[in-house]
């Protein structure tokens, strides 16, 4: 990948900001410096040098899993909650349905060239999993968790314009969505994977507020809304 962890700080390194790092860490090469981390495994990371100018890039230091590796093998994708609360359920619900254009809007803003038909098919995968029944889930957070439920393909967006594919990641210390809210008030770290033939392209933390709420913004049509209202 072409970004990655800071050694020490939560943010995003490129292979440049990393060689810097190593020279002002007194590091006659830069793989003897502190490495960079995978921003979703955590785990160290090494640099390579690419085949032409500005091709370098960072890999991990060993063979073990990561779902960056495979999407598929995102633990918190196929398990339903254990407990549910039909109360709880009911009102997640009605607040996703409440607020599906704003819902909306934000995922506009989070994945690039997203299609109604692939909102759509979130909703479909919301349902199959039973996403509102979640013990102790927050809401206002559902289109962090909504991005997670699919993969974000080239031939399924909007006029087909997306180039890579998306996939979005929790830390993989997540192994089920109820793990999102375990810890209340700090919600998981999401990441935002592009790939390229399987290769991994660029990451992007996503930054999971809730202002989206408080934005007016143009709202899907009546048409729109009660298509998602169905599947849901």
């Amino acid at each position: 990948m072409f970004e990655a962890l800071h050694p020490y700080e939560n943010r995003l390194i490129t292979y440049s900001d990393y060689l810097e790092f190593a020279l002002e860490s007194n590091c006659s090469k830069p793989n003897d410096a502190k490495g960079a981390r995978c921003p979703v495994c955590t785990r160290l990371m090494k640099v390579r040098s690419g085949h032409k100018k500005g091709d370098g890039h960072f890999c991990h230091k060993d063979d073990k899993f990561c779902p960056t590796k495979a999407p598929a093998g995102r633990p918190y994708i196929g398990l339903p909650p254990s407990d549910i609360d039909p109360i709880a359920t009911k009102l997640n619900q009605e607040f996703a349905q409440n607020n599906l254009s704003k819902i909306w809007n934000r995922l506009q803003s989070i994945v690039p060239f997203i299609d109604f038909k692939e909102f759509i098919d979130i909703l479909a995968e919301a349902k199959r999993l039973r996403v509102y029944s979640y013990a102790n889930l927050e809401p206002k957070l559902l289109p962090y968790v909504y991005v997670t439920l699919i993969n974000f393909l080239p031939n399924k967006s909007f006029q087909k314009k997306r180039k890579l594919k998306f996939c979005f990641f929790y830390e993989s210390e997540v192994q089920t969505y109820g793990d999102l809210w375990i810890n209340q008030g700090s919600f998981s770290r999401l990441t935002r994977i592009s790939y390229n033939n399987g290769k991994t392209q660029r990451v992007t933390l996503i930054d999971t507020n809730t202002a989206y709420l408080e934005r007016e913004q143009d709202s899907l049509s009546q048409k729109q809304l009660e298509w998602c209202i169905k599947i849901m």
